[in-house]
């Protein structure tokens, strides 16, 4: 008897979850739009809307793409405008964050995110991450003799690595996310001994050119796939992850005051269902959602993540300040 009741609950749930989401399809087609702000580039972007286009015709879905940067200013300045413009919108962990603490962003818990892990998906469910890069140490494989590969971030501190270290100017994020991760004391200890090994670089792909050109040994703060993306090239370089690996998540979320609400739920499940994550997957990034694995399981084994954790997203000028002052550059 028992189980025939909880065989009908389960039948009951399903019948309920189908009526909801057909309800939720029906409530969106009569919107008729929806506008995407994404910090993706132009192409990858349109693959995603053309994805959301060819389930659901009767949405003429768009989008705006621009750098997260970019993306958070026109958000404010529409808000204060009273002009509500957009209805999903994707950027970067700092970005996301500070899109949650101005309220911008709706609660909406799809029913797509019991397939992404804690640390990929907000526990308010204002966002949930469609992808992550993950920093690496690139290197140049004609320079570094596979018995020199570090295996530590404390290898990294050996006399042969003095000045080939090349590291982004500007990894604030990756520096206070490691930092946490090692313990303030410990890590902040070691990013004085790194300070010695390395030069500033400014931006994550010249660093990357750089290290494949064996102007460095190695390069940190770049992610694994901008190395691996150079390999068909036949660029010198390849990659191994030191942990903990700072993790940069994309964090999808819906507009608090959107136009279109009910088809930018619609999109945002679409993003974060499996047929939307092998979208991602096909533009050479790691997707989060755990049934849809990387293109190379070496991208996601072994790892680690260090997610940017609310201290150093709250207090982002102070661990900038720290870099600059254990690294110089400006």
């Amino acid at each position: 008897m028992a189980k025939i009741r909880t065989l009908a609950a389960i039948v009951v749930l399903l019948m309920t979850s189908s009526a909801f989401a057909q309800d939720m399809k029906t409530l969106a087609e009569a919107e008729g739009k929806m506008m995407f702000y994404a910090a993706f580039n132009a192409t990858d972007s349109k693959t995603l809307i053309d994805g959301f286009r060819q389930l659901y015709p009767k949405i003429d879905a768009t989008f705006y793409r621009a750098t997260d940067a970019q993306l958070m200013e026109r958000i404010l300045t529409e808000g204060r405008a009273g002009r509500n413009l957009w209805d999903v919108v994707m950027s970067t962990s700092f970005y996301g964050h500070n899109l949650k603490k101005r309220g911008v962003l709706a609660v909406y818990d799809s029913p797509e995110r019991k397939f992404y892990r804690d640390g990929y998906k907000d526990p308010q469910a204002t966002w949930t991450s469609i992808y992550t890069n993950y920093a690496a140490l690139g290197y140049n494989t004609r320079n570094v003799a596979k018995t020199s590969i570090p295996k530590t971030h404390a290898d990294l501190l050996k006399a042969e690595w003095k000045g080939n270290i090349g590291i982004d100017s500007r990894a604030y994020e990756w520096f206070g996310t490691i930092v946490k991760a090692m313990g303030d004391e410990k890590g902040l200890a070691y990013m004085r001994e790194l300070a010695k090994q390395v030069q500033l670089r400014n931006g994550r792909q010249i660093l990357s050119q750089l290290v494949a050109a064996g102007e460095f040994k190695g390069a940190l703060s770049a992610y694994s796939t901008q190395f691996e993306q150079m390999k068909p090239a036949g660029a010198p370089v390849d990659w191994v992850y030191l942990n903990p690996v700072f993790a940069n998540i994309h964090p999808v979320g819906l507009s608090a005051k959107a136009a279109h609400p009910n088809a930018g739920k619609l999109f945002v499940d679409f993003v974060l269902s499996k047929r939307g994550q092998e979208l991602i997957r096909g533009m050479s990034r790691i997707p989060d959602r755990t049934d849809t694995p990387p293109e190379q399981a070496r991208f996601i084994e072994g790892i680690k993540p260090a997610f940017a954790p609310t201290e150093v997203l709250d207090d982002f000028e102070r661990y900038a300040k720290i870099f600059h002052e254990i690294f110089g550059g400006r």
